[in-house]
């Protein structure tokens, strides 16, 4: 999974004026893995722990290198953070969909098993919220696009936050959805997030309220529901592209349209 994240006004690193906190670049570091829990037929979720552990902010990410055969140096992708960093921050999780083909995704999703040590180097990333940003938001992922938006979820949760969310969540059918039972226990608890699903291989399941792909007028729709002020689109390049003229022709502020792109 390669990741770009960007502010539609802000360009890729998202803080033109270098206010943003210098500190020094992460290093590589070599976690544990302490637990791994399958999500969905394609995605896994590993959870490592950090031996320097660095704070940082919902919606940033890793790079996790392995060493693979007929390679001569490890290769090394980028994985959104599902964790929150509050309380703590010294164990992180990460969202692994296993991309066909694919030299890394496949090893950590099928065959890391606790115990196992992973090189790992982070935090990056400008495609961050906190209560600061202030909302309502509108979330809008497909596939394992959700993973970012879990770790602002989480996070708000365990703040005691109130700020409205709502999470659009494209999935091929119930089985992949990422995190559903999570999702479901969290939409009932929390009055302030609500979550609607749309599966694009599965016209008849009544737990989505659409069946198709992320479009112009699904948006539309959940923006004016939402009262949204605040945009984050994580997922496909062409998905993040449609929703971002869509949320702006609608009448949102671009600096406050946040996306990254998965490939």
């Amino acid at each position: 999974m390669e990741t770009e994240a960007r502010n539609l006004n802000k360009g890729p690193s998202g803080d033109p004026e270098g206010t943003l906190r210098k500190a020094p670049p992460p290093k590589w570091q070599v976690a544990d893995v302490i637990d791994v829990i399958t999500e969905t037929p394609e995605t896994t979720t590993l959870r490592l722990a950090l031996p320097e552990p660095t704070e940082f902010t919902s919606g940033q990410y890793y790079n996790i290198r392995i060493p693979v055969e007929g390679r001569p140096r490890p290769i090394q992708r980028a994985y959104s953070i599902a964790s929150a960093p509050f309380p703590k921050f010294d164990v992180v999780e990460f969202g692994i969909k296993e991309m066909e083909g694919g030299l890394v995704s496949p090893v950590l999703a099928k065959q890391t098993k606790v115990g196992d040590k992973l090189e790992v180097r982070g935090p990056y990333g400008a495609f961050v919220w906190n209560e600061e940003k202030g909302g309502p938001l509108l979330l809008i992922s497909a596939g394992s696009g959700v993973v970012p938006f879990m770790s602002m979820i989480r996070y708000a949760r365990a703040k005691g936050l109130n700020t409205p969310m709502h999470l659009l969540f494209s999935s091929k059918s119930a089985e992949y959805v990422i995190y559903s039972q999570e999702l479901n226990e969290l939409e009932a608890e929390l009055d302030w997030l609500t979550v609607t699903h749309t599966f694009t291989r599965d016209p008849e399941h009544p737990g989505s309220r659409y069946h198709r792909r992320i479009d112009k007028e699904m948006v539309a729709e959940l923006m004016v529901e939402s009262g949204a002020k605040l945009g984050y689109i994580c997922g496909p390049p062409e998905m993040v592209e449609l929703c971002e003229v869509v949320l702006v022709d609608l009448g949102m502020d671009p600096e406050n349209v946040y996306s990254e792109k998965y490939d």
